[in-house]
């Protein structure tokens, strides 16, 4: 069932959580709202739930508003980030609560609902744990019977907030597949909140990065994370450095150095320069059109190693990456002298780019080129 979003606002106070958000979710499809805390994702969540209400606006199931229904009467599935179980309930009864609560006349019979359960356990593969009380689980079983709870009434749309929040990394990762594969199977419109960027591209069809309650680019995984749209999303997913420069001509010139690389059109004057880490090409020496730097440190993350370079003129470090393999071909060690290029990038005039944390806050969409 497709999700219409048009105009909604929510204000707490003074503080608006949301300002005019728009967004249309495919019938079927798996949406990922990312973004750093007190960004409005789990507001946006709540509204479309009917757990919290918008001072303006709209929300449409498949073209119908719901703004005057309750929780109950929208058929959405929700779960919690801590799960929220009644722990005097065993794992059976806590996925057959939402049928048992309801009216008696909307009520299934009690041999549809152990049915109906048994199903749901078998599908989230906890049906020998059927008896067990919510403190007799590991945290990622407690997180698969949430689901199953969210899915006994068979909504119409599955909400998550922060479903993998309170799990360890590998328990993480392991139900991030598992997700997957059962919205592949049952293909319930979905959608999930996260800051977890790795989570969002891992399970998405669709990325909504959000900030300061307003969105600020939705995409595909991929074309998200290589085209991003404004200096927070290339900050935000990934991480990136940003360079101050001046483009005169075509010609892009960063801290006294004219880059051999033409700057793209439609940006002249003072600029900011976006490049994520793996995206800059180091040279032990120097070069023509390239900049100098010194390696102050090296850390290895495993298959690749991170170095911090300092450049003259920047008050931060830069940072680049290397996969284990160039990094030994090359013989890198600190206080090397290096030759860097950014072999990709994104350039934003600079009205388009303030400081990160008033970057987020623009309205409009602002102007990028990403050099190839």
């Amino acid at each position: 069932m497709s999700v219409e979003i048009r105009g909604l606002t929510k204000r707490f106070g003074s503080y608006t959580a949301l300002g005019g958000v728009d967004l249309a979710v495919e019938d079927g499809a798996f949406y990922a709202l990312l973004g750093p805390s007190g960004s409005g994702k789990t507001t946006l969540l709540r509204i479309i739930a009917g757990l919290d209400f918008p001072d303006a606006g709209v929300v449409r199931f498949a073209g119908e508003d719901v703004q005057g229904r309750d929780a109950r009467d929208r058929q959405v599935g929700f779960v919690f980030q801590h799960y929220a179980l009644f722990r005097h309930l065993s794992v059976f009864e806590n996925v057959a609560f939402g049928l048992r609560v309801r009216p008696r006349a909307a009520r299934p019979p009690a041999a549809e609902i152990k049915a109906r359960v048994e199903e749901l356990l078998a599908l989230v593969q906890l049906e020998s744990l059927a008896g067990r009380y919510p403190g007799q689980l590991s945290g990622g079983q407690r997180q698969r019977v949430a689901l199953a709870r969210a899915l006994a009434i068979e909504p119409r749309v599955l909400l998550l907030d922060e479903p993998f929040g309170a799990l360890d990394a590998k328990v993480r990762k392991e139900l991030r597949r598992w997700l997957r594969a059962l919205h592949q199977r049952l293909g319930l419109t979905s959608m999930f909140v996260t800051h977890d960027q790795e989570e969002a591209l891992e399970l998405a069809d669709q990325v909504v990065v959000m900030n300061q309650g307003r969105i600020e680019q939705i995409g595909a995984p991929r074309a998200i994370y290589e085209q991003p749209a404004t200096p927070f999303v290339y900050e935000f997913l990934g991480g990136a450095n940003r360079l101050p420069c001046l483009v005169q001509g075509g010609v892009i010139e960063l801290f006294g150095t004219r880059l051999a690389r033409p700057a793209p059109a439609g940006i002249e004057g003072p600029a900011f320069l976006f490049v994520r880490p793996q995206d800059l090409t180091l040279v032990p020496g120097g070069g023509q059109g390239s900049l100098a730097a010194t390696i102050e440190s090296v850390v290895t993350t495993g298959p690749s190693y991170r170095l911090d370079l300092r450049l003259p003129g920047l008050a931060v470090p830069l940072e680049a990456e290397l996969p284990q393999a160039e990094f030994d071909r090359l013989q890198l060690a600190p206080r090397t002298q290096i030759a860097l290029t950014p072999r990709r990038f994104g350039l934003f005039a600079a009205e388009d780019a303030p400081a990160a944390a008033a970057a987020a806050a623009a309205e409009p969409p602002l102007r990028l080129v990403v050099g190839e």
